[in-house]
Order: C-alpha cells, then structure tokens, then sequence
C-alpha cells in the first residue's frame, strides 16, 4: 500500500481564483452602474480595500483547508480518495470499475502548469466522483500507468486460470478434482460480443486465488512480463493546414444567433434607456437593403468567429495508442487528453458537412461507455472519406466502414418532404403577416424546404453485415453511424395504415445513451423485417429471409 498523496500546493489558489472568475462580470455590471454620473472620488476606496483583503484572506484559509483535507492512496486493488472541510467524504474506486483516466488541462490549471486527473466510473455524473483537480504532469502519467498495470495484471490473471484448474495440487487430474469449485473461463471474442455493454466492467478481484504451483507460476511470469513503459506510437496527427481547413469548414448558425442575441443583451444592461430606444427605432426604419448586409455581416462574424472556437479547441489534435488504450489529446487554451478502450466504443459517427462534403472530407467521432452520460471523442475532425475504414481498422477493428444497401422506395419520398414543407409554410405565412410585403422573401423557404426533403430521402438508408448495424440520415449534413448488435437496448418498428398498405415501415434503433439513437424512415417493409430478425437472432441461428421474419411488432427489446 502507498502512502497518502496530496494534490499540488497550487490547489490553495483554486478557490480564490474560482470567486475571481465568477465575479468579474458581476463586478463590472456592477462598477458600470456606479459610475454612472459619480466620480472616482465618490467611492470608498477604504472599506472596499478592507472587505477585499478579508475576502481573499478567507479564501485563502478555506483553499489551505481543502488542500490539507484531500489526499489519495494508490491501494492493491483501488484508489481511495479522502476529502473535505467540514464534511469528511470517503471514496474507493476500485480498478475494475475504473473505465479510464483522463489528463485534462483547464485554462487555470494550464497558467499554473498543472493537470487535472478526471476517473471515469458507471454511475458517477459529470462533476463528481474521482477527480483529482491539480496535480503535476508527471503524477499524472504515473497515475495513468498504474491503472494500465492493474489492468493488465487482471487479463493476465483471467489468461492463467483456466490453466491452474485443469492441474490439480499434487499432480491430480481433473477428474479427481470434482469436489473443487471451477473458475469460469475467459470469454471467447464471440462470446464477449453478445453481453451487454455494461458487463465489461465485471470485477475479477473477488475470484479465488489459484492454488496450484503451476498457476502461481503463470501468474508470476504474466505479472513480471507487464512492461514499466508501455509502447506508445502516434496513429495521427492534425496539421496545421489541416485545422484551418477544417475551422472554416464548421461554419455554425447557432453561434451566430448566440452573438447577436448578446450584443443586444449587453447593449440592454450598459447603454442609457434614450440612447437604447433611439437605436431601436432607428433599426425599425432601415431598409431591406441595409437589412440583408447587417445579415450577411452577422454571419461572417460569426463564421470568423467559431472558426477561432474551433482551432482553440483542436489545436494540436493528436490520436496515440498506449498498450491497448487510444489516447486522444487536442486544446490550445485547454488542454484535454481522453483516453478510452476500443471494445468499450459503442458506436462510430461519420458526419460529412454541406461543404465537406463537396470536397470529400468527414469528421469521425467515437461512443464511448464512461461515466457521463452521453460521452463522445472526436477521433478525427477532418478526415478524407476514402481513409476512414483504415483508420476504424486501426483504432477500433471491431468496426468496418460499410457501404449503404437499401435505400428508402420512391413511393416513400413524401415521407420526407411533408413536414419540412408545412414548416416553411408556417413560417412564411408568420413572416408576411408581421413584415408585409418584405416578409414575402420568405416564400424562397418553400423550393429550399422542398430539396431538403428530397436530399434527406436520397440519402438516407442502411446495411447489415454480420453484428454491424449501419444507418445513414441527413438533417443538415449527413450523418453515417456503426453499431454493433451487442450494443442495441431495443428496437422500435412503426408504421401508419396508410404506410403499411404502401408497404412501408420506420424503424428506431434506441441505445444505452438517448445521444446515438437512430431512426429511419419510410423503408421497404421486408428490409425492416430482415433487420428485426438480425436483431433478434440468437447465436448460431441464420438471420430468415426478407419477408419472412414473422409478425412485425411495435417494440422489440434483448
């Protein structure tokens, strides 16, 4: 057993410098009003400096306190966490619970050259459980490679036992040993993919020990075999050029709207109530002409704008393989680096953007079974379509990147155009109503909700190969997500009167996270049945012919 461990002295600063950053917009809000019609002379500078050095001294006692009060112990089989001020908190995680442990860098621990150590455990929501809020980089990787050692020690565990029970003690066979209870064999890949996801995290501590000389003999030597460093290569690497292609490639609307909603906020709160309605009815009496350039400036701003966002967040994105754990490591102001088993990857997303997709190029992102409740990895933020089944046969090989089969019928094309067009309806209709003869612009959403409709039906659709589920969709940019059978929870199939009288059905596929369901609309009837017969097959069984799959139920569940 080690010896307790206390974060980095630094961690004093933490609450002093979280009360900072959550009062400087309360204080400049604050000083503005103020100041408004007072002088500098009018403010007691006296009092303020003594309530802040009391403030910040306080502060500082209670960061002293904290830090005193949390150590960490690096145990056998758990790590245990200790602390508290007032009240004493108690946390054991132990290794087998324990899906990764991920090296982020806040922008305050990043100033101060530190590193935030978040555990990922089923359970625990965002926030909570086993954080470790500032060590150094160093401890860190020390903490990192302690639990890939605990892992492997496990496996090698798991690997010698079923050859410790078939050789008694003493020399006896097998079959003279009827009286012992027998420890359940390792899990064959097949057998390994049909659990249920969350019985990875199956705890092997609890297992008897092995009291045969050969087993202890096979275990020391699968013990000692466990490297100190294990081998560590770079999969990819995003260039320079690469991200700046990619942050203007990302152009995103709501952002845009975001801004312009805050300038006018912050407008509200600083400008004088004259000057505010002046502006407001000066903008009333603008004309479409001047309109549409304030538009068109709003949306390069906001474009420029979450092109930045996205090179801050990116930058240096880097994908590395440790033993057998990915490592994905990419921020600027915010360091992050995740790490993540490949079999805990419930499910791969391909999205190809409006003008990515013109040029060829996608971005990738992984589902991954952790603590959070809807958790993804972004494995590649521009990646070229044609090298996404080596780069899947690389990171996850229990993956392959497949190509659509079925696609929904002509008949079914109204299935995708109706709704989107009775939304523009109602938009126009409300945007003539309150601009008049301005908001007849509108009616140009009619023809663009139209060839939407008819590009979501074109290029929706799906494939089955072998325990591989494949949905293709498109909302604004299209979207290609993997899933493996062993990961679906239910499967829902519907259809109206009159879309089963047309031959047609919907199907939803619901996972462990509400993030990765997905639907599809307006199939063929027998590919529908075919995939609900894949979904309900049984080891050994051969998925029956389309059409004869038998009834078609609402809900289908494991």
């Amino acid at each position: 057993m080690n010896e307790p461990t206390r974060l980095h002295r630094l961690f004093i600063l933490f609450p002093l410098a979280d009360s900072v950053k959550s009062l400087i917009p309360i204080a400049a809000l604050v000083s503005i009003k103020f100041l408004n019609g007072k002088s500098l002379r009018d403010i007691p500078w006296y009092w303020l400096s003594a309530a802040i050095v009391i403030l910040v001294s306080l502060l500082l006692l209670y960061g002293y306190l904290k830090w005193k009060r949390f150590v960490y112990t690096l145990e056998e089989d758990k790590i245990l966490i200790r602390r508290g001020v007032l009240f004493r908190e108690e946390l054991s995680i132990y290794t087998g619970r324990i899906h990764s442990m991920n090296m982020e860098q806040p922008l305050l621990q990043r100033l101060l050259g530190l590193t935030q150590v978040r555990i990922e455990t089923p359970g625990k929501k965002e926030g909570g459980g086993g954080i470790l809020p500032a060590v150094t980089n160093s401890e860190g990787e020390r903490l990192q490679r302690w639990l890939r050692e605990q892992t492997q020690t496990r496996q090698a565990d798991r690997e010698v036992r079923p050859a410790a029970d078939n050789s008694g003690p003493s020399g006896q066979s097998l079959a003279a040993q009827t009286e012992r209870p027998s420890v359940p064999s390792p899990e064959t890949p097949e057998a390994h993919e049909s659990v249920h996801p969350l019985e990875h995290n199956r705890d092997y501590e609890n297992v008897p020990l092995m009291d045969s000389e050969s087993g202890a003999a096979g275990r020391e030597k699968a013990i000692h075999s466990i490297p100190a460093e294990e081998e560590r290569s770079t999969l990819l690497q995003l260039s320079s050029g690469r991200l700046l292609i990619a942050a203007l490639s990302s152009p995103n609307l709501s952002l845009a709207l975001a801004f312009v909603g805050g300038i006018v906020s912050f407008a509200d709160d600083l400008l004088p109530d004259r000057m505010y309605q002046s502006l407001f009815q000066s903008a009333g009496k603008l004309l479409p002409g001047s309109w549409i350039s304030i538009a068109a400036l709003a949306l390069i701003v906001s474009w420029l704008l979450s092109a930045v966002l996205y090179t801050i967040k990116y930058a240096g994105f880097t994908v590395e393989r440790f033993g057998k754990q990915i490592s994905v490591s990419c921020g600027l102001l915010e360091r992050k680096r995740l790490l993540f088993s490949p079999e805990r990857v419930l499910a791969i997303t391909v999205k190809e953007g409006v003008f990515r997709r013109w040029f060829g190029y996608a971005e990738v992102k992984v589902h991954v079974l952790t603590s959070e409740s809807e958790k993804h990895f972004m494995l590649h933020p521009l990646l070229k379509t044609g090298d996404i089944p080596a780069l899947l046969k690389r990171v996850t090989p229990q993956f392959s990147a497949q190509a659509i089969s079925a696609s929904p019928p002509s008949r079914s094309r109204w299935m995708y155009v109706r709704w989107k067009l009775a939304f523009a309806a109602a938009v126009s209709a409300a945007c003539i109503w309150y601009f008049d003869r301005l908001g007849l612009l509108s009616l140009l959403l009619l023809p663009l909700s139209f060839a939407w409709g008819l590009l979501s039906h074109r290029d929706s659709g799906l494939n089955v190969t072998g325990k591989q589920l494949t949905i293709r969709s498109r909302f604004i940019a299209m979207s290609t997500r993997y899933i493996r059978r062993p990961q679906i929870i239910a499967m829902e199939v519907s259809g109206t009167r009159r879309q089963r009288r047309k031959g047609l059905l919907s199907l939803q596929v619901k996972m462990i996270f509400s993030e990765i369901n997905e639907s599809l609309s307006g199939m063929e009837q027998q590919e529908i049945e075919a995939v609900r017969a894949w979904f309900q097959q049984k080891k050994g069984e051969t998925i029956p012919p389309a059409g004869q799959g038998g009834p078609t139920t609402s809900i289908e569940r494991l």
